[in-house]
C-alpha cells in the first residue's frame, strides 16, 4: 500500500480540555487509487488530513502511524515534513482564498512553491508556473498570474489551489472539500480535472467531503467516519449498494435520488457529540434508531469493535446481521 494509516490518534487543547479529534483512524490507499473520507463537519476527516501533511498546530498530540511511500509521518522532524511537502505529497485546501496570501500575486505564489521544493531559478519557475495555469484549465493565464486571489471567482481560485498543489508532481494529493461552494457545473469542471491528472501522473488521492455524490463519481473506496472513528470502510460499490452501520443508512437516506421520489428528505436526528464529552459506549448510540435491537443496552456500555461485513467491508457496530438485515426494511418506510 502507498498510503497507510494506523490506528492514528489526534487530541488538541480547548478551553473545555482535550479534545480527541480522530481516535484510533486505520486506512490504506493504493498506488494511483482514490480513498474518500465522509462524515458530517466534526467528525474528524480533515483533522486527519492535517496529521497526514504534518500541519497540526504546536500543543496537538499525534499518536499512531502514518507512512507514505517509504516515509514516515508522526514523529518526523519539520525539516523532513517540509522536504517531504511539495514532492512526496501536497493538500488542495478547503477555502482557497485564505489558503492563499492576499497580498501576492497568483503567479508569485506559485512560482514561489516551485523554487521552494524544486530548486528552479525565478525564470524556470515562472514558466512552469504560466504552464500549470494552462494545465489546470484557465482561460486567461496570463491575466491569472498577474491577478491577486480576491480578484478571481471561487472556481478560479480552486483551480489555482490545484496548480499549487501539483506544482511539484506529488504521488499524494489531498483534497479537502475540493467542491464546496462552488455551483454544479464549477464542481464537475474541477472534478473532470482531478481525474484528468490522476490518469496522467499515476496521482493517489485522498479525497475529504462530506458530498456522497462525489465519492460514487470519484472514489475507489470509502471511509465513514464518526465522532474520529471509522465506522464503516470497503470499496465504494460495496458501502453504497449495501450499508451496514445505521450512520451511513442515516447518510445515505439523506440523499435525493433520481430512481425514486420522496415527499422529503430524512435527516439524521439529534447532532455530532461533543469531542471533549463523547458519550459512553457506541458515540452514535444517542442519536441511533436501532440501537434498542441490541439486548443489554450494550450500545450505552461499551464502544464497538471493528467486525466484518464480507471481504474489505468492515464496520464498528454492536447490530448483528440478522438484526441489520431485519432493520433495512424499516429503514426504506422512515425514508419513505
Amino acid at each position: 500500500m502507498f498510503v497507510s494509516v494506523r490506528d492514528l490518534k489526534v487530541e488538541f487543547p480547548t478551553s473545555e480540555g482535550m479534545a480527541r479529534a480522530v481516535d484510533g483512524l486505520s486506512f490504506s490507499v493504493e498506488e494511483g487509487k482514490t480513498l474518500a473520507i465522509v462524515g458530517e463537519s466534526g467528525s474528524g476527516k480533515t483533522a486527519a488530513s492535517l496529521a497526514m501533511m504534518g500541519l497540526h498546530a504546536p500543543g496537538t498530540r499525534i499518536g499512531g502511524e502514518i507512512s507514505i511511500g517509504d516515509a514516515q509521518i508522526v514523529g518526523a522532524p519539520e525539516a523532513r515534513l517540509k522536504a517531504l511537502r511539495g514532492k512526496r505529497m501536497a493538500m488542495i485546501f478547503q477555502d482557497p482564498l485564505t489558503a492563499m496570501h492576499p497580498y501576492y500575486r497568483v503567479g508569485d505564489q506559485i512560482s514561489e512553491a516551485i523554487r521552494a521544493h524544486m530548486r528552479l531559478g525565478s525564470s524556470a519557475a515562472r514558466k512552469r508556473a504560466f504552464e500549470l495555469l494552462e494545465r489546470v484549465g484557465m482561460a486567461d493565464p496570463a491575466r491569472t498570474f498577474v491577478s491577486y486571489p480576491h480578484e478571481l471567482s471561487g472556481g478560479m481560485r480552486q483551480r489555482v489551489m490545484i496548480a499549487v498543489a501539483l506544482s511539484c508532481n506529488p504521488q499524494l494529493l489531498i483534497a479537502d472539500e475540493p467542491t464546496t461552494a462552488l455551483d454544479v457545473t464549477v464542481q464537475a469542471q474541477i472534478l473532470d480535472l482531478l481525474r484528468d491528472l490522476q490518469r496522467e501522473f499515476g496521482t493517489t488521492i485522498v479525497l475529504i467531503t462530506h458530498d456522497l455524490g462525489v465519492v460514487a463519481e470519484m472514489a475507489d473506496d470509502v471511509v465513514v467516519m464518526y465522532a474520529g472513528r471509522a465506522v464503516e470502510t470497503g470499496a465504494v460499490r460495496d458501502v453504497f449498494h449495501h450499508p451496514s452501520h445505521p450512520y451511513s443508512w442515516g447518510l445515505l437516506g439523506s440523499m435525493p435520488r433520481l430512481d425514486e421520489q420522496r415527499d422529503r428528505l430524512t435527516a439524521i436526528p439529534g447532532s455530532p457529540p461533543i469531542l471533549v464529552a463523547l458519550p459512553a459506549g457506541c458515540a452514535f448510540q444517542p442519536r441511533c434508531r436501532f440501537s434498542s435491537e441490541v439486548p443489554d443496552g450494550l450500545c450505552r456500555k461499551a464502544a464497538p469493535g471493528l467486525s466484518s461485513v464480507e471481504d474489505r467491508h468492515t464496520i464498528r457496530c454492536h447490530l448483528s446481521a440478522a438484526a441489520r438485515d431485519a432493520a433495512r426494511p424499516l429503514l426504506t418506510e422512515i425514508e419513505r
